[in-house]
């Protein structure tokens, strides 16, 4: 029998072990020192200003709203192909999500499509750099400029991507916010976890209350000084910090995400040169790596035929190969089909072709050349 071929497994070894081995016997695993750590590196990798971390991106995506002013009466912007977490943050913070349908080549919402749809009540707008492919950011922050809105970059795909010669997550705007996650199936895994990352100094200080209940220090600010004074309650905020624990897996791994990103890049071109030709297979095309843009890879998709993709996804994982789909397009999800309209047509088709297959850093040629064999098996029935 053959093993079973994961779909987004974390690529472990003795420095996540030992790091977090170190940090449980320090006694400190809350938010500490190596949060801080994080941070700074993280930073430093992306070319941030300034870093948040979080609890996971979806907490990333509401502080980012709070922080912004988001609130009840404001429309979001956002794209219907994405995990419901994106439209969840919008309404969690009170504000009404709007759908703009994507380009049905790149996946991705661009600037020209979401400027039709701002109103007079447009706060911001949360394109998502979807399956890692980055964005044109430029396009957005000058729409940020015309329109007084918030641009808020759901990167929970795209840690380590490149767009525009800058690394996604780089600080090029005042109004813009980057938002990253640690999940254990992303390019950068955790046990959880999330990042902000922002220009400015007031925007993340502001951050930094709202993760942890609107105070205005936390356990460890109080930890290493020496005078007692207590952490005060300047807004309402969430609890949404992360964990020494979380950040000691993470480190590790942000010191070997271009090792991850390059194995994904050569998986990826595998997978294209076993898929390519067949009838019922649409490859997505997307850009040679290059200092000037680089996806992230965190999904390799392929769009078959609508009437066979759920099929072929159930017996692809009933022979232990872990097909998935995303996402099914937004509107598709009972809570919100009222956001439908009739011009979400590549979104709508995209949520039925798209088959997202088993990558990550500890697959080889021959687990790839089985997926291939099954999936063009499948698709033959």
């Amino acid at each position: 029998m053959n093993d079973p071929i994961i779909f987004g497994q974390p690529h472990f070894g003795e420095e996540e072990v030992e790091l977090v081995s170190r940090t449980i016997r320090s006694t400190w695993i809350g938010q500490g020192p190596l949060v801080e750590e994080f941070e700074r590196k993280l930073a430093t990798a992306v070319w941030a200003d300034h870093v948040v971390a979080v609890s996971s991106c979806t907490t990333a995506l509401e502080l980012s709203l709070l922080a912004a002013g988001v609130g009840p009466g404001d429309e979001v912007i956002t794209t219907p192909l994405t995990f419901v977490a994106t439209v969840n943050a919008i309404e969690c913070v009170g504000a009404s999500p709007v759908l703009v349908d994507i380009d049905p080549a790149t996946l991705l919402l661009t600037p020209e499509a979401v400027r039709a749809a701002v109103t007079d009540r447009t706060r911001a707008v949360i394109p998502v750099s979807f399956a890692g492919r980055p964005l044109d950011l430029a396009g957005f922050t000058a729409l940020a400029e015309q329109h007084d809105v918030w641009i808020i970059e759901d990167a929970a795909h795209s840690v380590g991507a490149v767009a525009g010669g800058q690394p996604v997550g780089a600080t090029r705007h005042p109004r813009l916010l980057t938002c990253f996650s640690f999940y254990p199936n992303k390019n950068l895994a955790s046990a959880e976890g999330g990042a902000v990352t922002t220009a400015d100094a007031d925007l993340a200080a502001r951050l930094r209350s709202l993760r942890l209940h609107g105070l205005d220090g936390d356990a460890w600010d109080r930890y290493r000084d020496r005078h007692y004074r207590p952490a005060l309650a300047t807004r309402v905020g969430r609890k949404a910090n992360w964990t020494d624990l979380q950040a000691a897996i993470a480190l590790p791994q942000l010191a070997k995400l271009e090792g991850f990103l390059a194995t994904r890049e050569h998986l990826a071109a595998t997978y294209d040169e076993l898929l390519a030709g067949h009838p019922d297979i649409r490859l997505i095309p997307r850009p040679p790596p290059s200092l000037a843009e680089r996806h992230a890879l965190h999904l390799y998709q392929v769009r078959v035929p609508v009437a066979h993709r759920d099929r072929v996804v159930h017996e692809l994982r009933g022979e232990s190969i872990g097909a998935a789909v995303h996402y099914p397009a937004v509107h598709h999800h009972p809570y919100y089909e009222p956001l439908a309209h009739p011009g979400l047509a590549a979104a709508t088709l995209a949520g039925e072709e798209l088959l997202s297959l088993p990558l990550h850093p500890g697959l080889g040629r021959r687990h790839l050349v089985r997926v291939a064999d099954r999936l063009r098996h499948h698709l033959a029935g």
